[in-house]
């Protein structure tokens, strides 16, 4: 009993310390234009001037639905963390479509956590709370999947083959090398998801 106690203590701090960090940050970038940091809601992404690309690159995304089974079984206690910037093209374009598949997947909020990153040149690739320590996130989107707080790999930028093809090779623990893999060692324990 002492010891699921002790357990239970990591994990209500990084609940409370989550709680405490505001969410859904809107700020300016540098040219005036309205930007998103740190912990945010799939909502705020559904609000403009964001709502414009998300929802287009979300809704006009075809899943490959032949993999949607094969994901499914493997999503079950997998965490999401993903890194993006609301000014990245690559983001804009990449995390409707990485959303939308989750979704066909049933996976819960809950077990996704996305973190906005900044393109000031101060806070390059960083998050007000500093989420981004330690993981080595160089390039924007990064989706880094967990299971029991270990990473198991990641799709940095965009996908090798196609979002579905990577994430069932990520799950399945196939041989998956992303995107500039030399860049980004992989982190071995999850700091925190949510």
């Amino acid at each position: 009993m002492k010891y699921i106690f002790l357990l239970s203590i990591p994990v209500f701090m990084s609940v409370l310390a989550f709680s405490q960090q505001p969410i859904n940050q809107l700020t300016k970038d540098e040219n005036g234009n309205d930007m998103l940091l740190g912990c945010c809601t799939r909502e705020a992404l559904n609000r403009e001037p964001f709502a414009a690309w998300f929802n287009t690159n979300y809704f006009n995304y075809k899943v490959d639905t032949s993999l949607i089974a094969s994901l499914k079984q493997n999503m079950q206690r997998k965490q999401f963390l993903l890194f993006m910037g609301t000014w990245c093209g690559d983001s804009k374009r990449e995390v409707p479509r990485i959303l939308k598949v989750l979704d066909y997947c049933g996976v819960r909020d809950e077990q996704v956590k996305i973190v906005m990153v900044s393109n000031a040149e101060s806070m390059y690739k960083q998050s007000p709370a500093h989420e981004e320590k330690g993981l080595n996130i160089l390039r924007v989107p990064t989706l880094i999947v967990y299971e029991n707080n270990t990473e198991i790999n990641r799709l940095i930028e965009y996908p090798v083959e196609s979002l579905e093809k990577d994430l069932l090779k990520i799950l399945s623990r196939q041989l998956y090398k992303p995107n500039y893999a030399k860049a980004q060692p992989l982190t071995p324990v999850l700091n925190e998801v949510k």
